[in-house]
């Protein structure tokens, strides 16, 4: 009972207030909730990445600070080390909670709140501009039915 409770304290939100949609259910089905959430976060990152990706190809600096081949490089290093970070910080919630039930729960809500920032990240450092041109894509999680 603690660790349900603790669970529906902890994890992530809705945009908009709304309760989370895995929330009271069996074990299995919180976690399998869960992982359905942390793909479709993680499709979702990807396609921002995507775009990000070619955006920095195309050298968007002004002017530009460095070659392609250096921007791309920077670029996919740096997202190769947010993912080890996502990795050992989820893991290391997962070991936090071992003792319990909810453990896989608290680390696919890490992965998934983790997962849905860094989009958010991309959009807001490579797909967007700092005058009044519409994004590249709209902002991520606006709107979305999670």
């Amino acid at each position: 009972m603690i660790a349900a409770l603790a669970l529906l304290a902890l994890l992530p939100m809705q945009a908009g207030g709304k309760t989370d949609p895995c929330e009271g259910s069996t074990t299995i089905a919180v976690n399998q909730c869960l992982a359905n959430q942390v793909d479709a976060a993680q499709a979702e990152l990807d396609r921002y990445l995507a775009a990000a990706r070619e955006r920095v190809a195309q050298g968007a600096g002004d002017p530009p600070a460095a070659t392609e081949k250096e921007l791309l490089t920077g670029f996919d290093a740096a997202q190769k080390a947010w993912e080890k970070y996502r990795d050992a910080q989820c893991d290391n919630i997962y070991r936090y909670w071992q003792s319990g039930t909810i453990r896989g729960a608290m680390a696919l809500g890490c992965k998934l709140e983790l997962t849905r920032e860094r989009a958010h990240f991309i959009w807001e450092s490579f797909l967007t501009y700092m005058d009044s041109t519409p994004p590249v894509l709209p902002e991520p999680g606006v709107g979305s039915d999670d």
